[in-house]
């Protein structure tokens, strides 16, 4: 398993700025880690993974919003899109499910993250492990994990 140590690694790496930070309490959810930190939901970014085709593919979202799969079908022109299970996002990334990370992952895959999580300058994201959470300025997420920003939510 991989951790919040791998992911400031790749950071610090990149050189991209940015702060982990062990929170009180676990949180597997963007809005659980919203509500613990004293955040609007929209200030979290969740992480969801998707086959689409035979590939996987990482979708980064406001933590209040849900994937509209018909816009992302569109999007990455594929003809059939599932959601991965808990196993499927452990073995391809390397993290558990709801505390996975944008970067640093086990397996690469092409990775897009909506526009509407551009709106906050500094958001929230998954650390990499339950209790950790990644804070890091919206167009920095972008670069860090070499993203497409798209139009992709309800």
């Amino acid at each position: 398993m991989l951790s919040s140590v791998d992911v400031h690694n790749y950071l610090q790496t990149a050189n991209i700025p940015h702060e982990l930070s062990r929170m009180p309490e676990p949180a597997r959810t963007a809005e659980r880690a919203a509500v613990v930190l004293g955040l609007r939901s929209d200030q979290v970014i969740k992480s969801v993974l998707f086959i689409a085709g035979a590939e996987p593919v990482m979708v980064m979202i406001p933590g209040d919003r849900m994937v509209d799969y018909t816009k992302l079908k569109s999007e990455l022109g594929a003809s059939s899109l599932r959601l991965l299970n808990a196993d499927e996002v452990r073995q391809l990334t390397g993290y558990l499910i709801g505390c996975t990370p944008p970067v640093a992952l086990k397996t690469e895959m092409a990775k897009y993250i909506d526009l509407h999580a551009l709106r906050e300058d500094v958001v929230y994201t998954g650390g990499g492990e339950p209790n950790m959470i990644l804070k890091i300025r919206s167009y920095d997420l972008v670069r860090a994990a070499d993203a497409e920003v798209v139009d992709i939510i309800r």
